[in-house]
Formats: C-alpha cells, sequence, structure tokens
C-alpha cells in the first residue's frame, strides 16, 4: 500500500520552482501495524533542512538530535555514501582502514552547511558504521549475510539479513509499479508526471561523462545529477569491500527510511565507478523533482585503525553481547523508530 507523505518547506528553501508543500508517495510494505492508505506529514524547519515526522495538526515540532540524525543518515548515507567501485564478486580479506565522510548541504545565497559527519571503520570482515549524534551503530557482516542495528541509547539492537531486505525491497517495488499504472490511467498531466518520476527513480537512466585528465565522472539525467571526483585505488580488495557494504546499506537505509530515494540510482552510480576501478573523494549530488536538493559529501580514507578506532570496536562488539541489550524484530524497530522521529 502506498502512502502520502508530505513535507512543509521553510522559506529558506523556497524558490520560484520549488512549492511550498511538496510530496513523496511511497510504499510502507514493513509498517504492517499502520492503516492503508496512512498520510504522514513532514515539516522541514528552518534551522536544519531535514525531515521529520511532526505532530497530528502538522505544526513544527522540537528537534532531537537523534532525529536530525537519523534524517541525514536515511538521505546522505544512502544518497552519497554508495559511490564505491571494486571488481569481482566473492568475499575480500582486506587490510584494516577507515573512512570519515562530512556531508555539506548547499542553499542559494548562504554557505555550505555540515549535517552529517559520519564514520566507518573496517575490520575482520566486517564494517561497523557509526553516524555522529545518532547514538547508533550499524555493524555490516558478510560472512553471515545480515546487518545489526545496535542502539546504545535505548539498549535495543535488531539484526535483519540480506534476503528479508531483498524480498521488502521487492515489495516496495510491486507496490510502486502498481500506483504508477493507476497514475497513468488517470489520464491526467500531473498524474503522468508522478509516474515518470517514480517510473525513473525504481530504473533510472543516466548519460554519462568521464573526463581521464580531471578524474571526474558525471551522471546526469532530468532528476538527478552527480558529479564524482576520483582517484585510482591500488587496495583492490579494501575497494570491493567498500562496494559491497556501499551497496547493502543503501538497501538497508531505504528499507529504514522508505521516504527517501530508492536505491536504484546510486547503485546505477556504482557500477561506473566499478568499470573505471576508481573510487571517490568527493561526491554532488543535486536532485530536481519536488524538491531540489544539492548535497555534496567529503571523503577522507585512512588505511590504518588507531587506538581509538580498535576502542569503538571493542565497545560496540562488547554491547552486541551484552545481554541486558533487548533484542527485537526489525518490524517493532521500524515502529518504533517511525513513533520517535512523529513525536
Amino acid at each position: 500500500m502506498l502512502s502520502r507523505i508530505e513535507f512543509d518547506l521553510p522559506g529558506s528553501l523556497e524558490t520560484s520552482s520549488c512549492r511550498k508543500t511538496a510530496f513523496f508517495l511511497v510504499s510502507l510494505p514493513h509498517f504492517d501495524s499502520f492503516p492503508p492508505d496512512s498520510n504522514f506529514r513532514i515539516q522541514l524547519p528552518t534551522s536544519v533542512p531535514s525531515s521529520l515526522f511532526g505532530g497530528d495538526s502538522g505544526r513544527p515540532q522540537k528537534i532531537s538530535q537523534e532525529s536530525k540524525a537519523t534524517m541525514w543518515r536515511s538521505i546522505l548515507i544512502t544518497g552519497m555514501f554508495v559511490v564505491v567501485c571494486g571488481t569481482g564478486g566473492g568475499l575480500s580479506f582486506a587490510q584494516e582502514f577507515r573512512i570519515r565522510t562530512t556531508i555539506y548541504q548547499h542553499q542559494q545565497e548562504a554557505d555550505p552547511m555540515i549535517v552529517s559527519r559520519s564514520v566507518s571503520i573496517f575490520h575482520a570482515e566486517k564494517v561497523y558504521d557509526h553516524v555522529d549524534g545518532l547514538g547508533e551503530v550499524t555493524i555490516f557482516d558478510p560472512i553471515q549475510k545480515k546487518l545489526i542495528l545496535l542502539n546504545e541509547s535505548r539498549m535495543i539492537k535488531t539484526v535483519i539479513n540480506f534476503d528479508e531486505i531483498k524480498h521488502l525491497l521487492n515489495v516496495a517495488r510491486h507496490q510502486t509499479q502498481e500506483y504508477i499504472h493507476d497514475q497513468i490511467k488517470r489520464e491526467e498531466t500531473k498524474g503522468k508526471a508522478i509516474a515518470g518520476r517514480l517510473k525513473f527513480q525504481l530504473d533510472p537512466t543516466f548519460e554519462t561523462q568521464f573526463d581521464s585528465k580531471k578524474n571526474q565522472l558525471m551522471l546526469e539525467s532530468k532528476l538527478i545529477n552527480y558529479r564524482v571526483q576520483c582517484v585510482a585505488s591500488d587496495q583492490q580488495a579494501s575497494v570491493e569491500n567498500y562496494l559491497r557494504f556501499a551497496d547493502w546499506m543503501a538497501r538497508l537505509n531505504y528499507v529504514l527510511h522508505p521516504y527517501t530515494l530508492p536505491p536504484a540510482s546510486r547503485i546505477a552510480l556504482n557500477e561506473e565507478l566499478r568499470t573505471r576501478n576508481l573510487i571517490p573523494i568527493e561526491v554532488d549530488l543535486q536532485t530536481h523533482l519536488d524538491e531540489k536538493l544539492h548535497l555534496r559529501a567529503e571523503h577522507k580514507i585512512h588505511w590504518k585503525l588507531d587506538h581509538k578506532d580498535r576502542g569503538l570496536i571493542h565497545h560496540w562488539e562488547t554491547l552486541r553481547k551484552n545481554k541486558e541489550v533487548n533484542t527485537i524484530t526489525i518490524q517493532e524497530y521500524l515502529r518504533n523508530q517511525f513513533a520517535t522521529l512523529r513525536k
């Protein structure tokens, strides 16, 4: 079942081509406790251009740091972080390394604003992904084909395996295709425009340009554009591990936050980088959907872990094994998260 989620845009984000209220139509197959055709209103606050669920009245709500970080995790990790390259299909046992990412949001007539900082630590065939201020770490375990969401502030964790993620994405795709079909049958200009945008998000196509002298890759379309500054890497195994992690994080974050873009365009970018054996150091993303968005990610790669990294890994692994941490289902986790964002 598809649900309508509306976005109230603050004055700082309004332009002549951007309506006061924009919306996404998304599938929520995993929120089985909510009524069909649910409508949710998302207030975009003036202080930080983020999305969180307001009260029933739709009035702006006080934003917690956790809610801000959750929103940028959903949009930016899925939208910006999955921009790596690699080759081969099997598991690669790479050296330890970490990637520190800073996300900037660009607006007209204003300096770029930092909206998210995160670190991804690669160690012992696992990846520990932590967004500053979120109080949560995602542990990617490709050997066991699963991801663990560990929330320290609430002392809860959930495990979701790869097959479950694939199933939820397939359900969402099928329901979106049904909605597209209904919009086309309406034979209205607005309906066809919505259907066209959704079809592109499910199966995007880009015009690709690569400047080998500048190591710059561009993917262009009318709706989504990427400009990526790349470097060649001699760390083949590390790049492949990063690529695998990034692909699955794109899928996971759409499952967790279905009001963001589907992962297909990010994965398309991955494929272009893969064919060129490149890794990004800066990614610029611009969208031209119901609302315009301009984000830039800077990636700093450190090929050795330090004592702080190892201390964090030890802390998270100890917490993961702590019997006082309550294990809940992914459905319970999502309902808990959804309720928190609406507060």
